[in-house]
């Protein structure tokens, strides 16, 4: 039995979509990240900045991974099904000479 192609693109769909709703919670928290400056005004905001700014370096890092990785998966899981055709191919075509090869023996005889 084989790869299956299209399971692993689908798991790769899976991986994008999470990526994307990761990418969607960068906009909620830029969000919060304005609201807390107009409605905070002290310092400890700015160490609060700080701090949401590498969640947000963060997020967008592992959103580039997780899309980078199913890009990934679907691409070996193709790379393995041609490998798997060409021993298959291979395989078949080394039967057939040893049947022809078999059926000239016994026809020689």
């Amino acid at each position: 039995m084989g790869i299956n192609v299209g399971l692993a693109s689908s798991q790769a769909g899976q991986l994008r979509q999470q990526a994307s709703e990761l990418s969607a919670s960068l906009n909620n928290l830029a969000q919060f990240k304005a609201q807390l400056g107009q409605g905070w005004k002290a310092e400890e905001v700015a160490y609060i900045n700080q701090a949401i700014d590498s969640i947000h370096r963060e997020i967008t890092q592992l959103a580039a991974a997780l899309n980078s990785l199913g890009g990934d998966i679907v691409q070996t899981a193709q790379e393995i099904r041609e490998e798997e055709l060409r021993r298959e191919a291979e395989a078949r075509a080394a039967a057939e000479a040893a049947a022809k090869s078999a059926a000239k023996a016994r026809a020689a005889k």
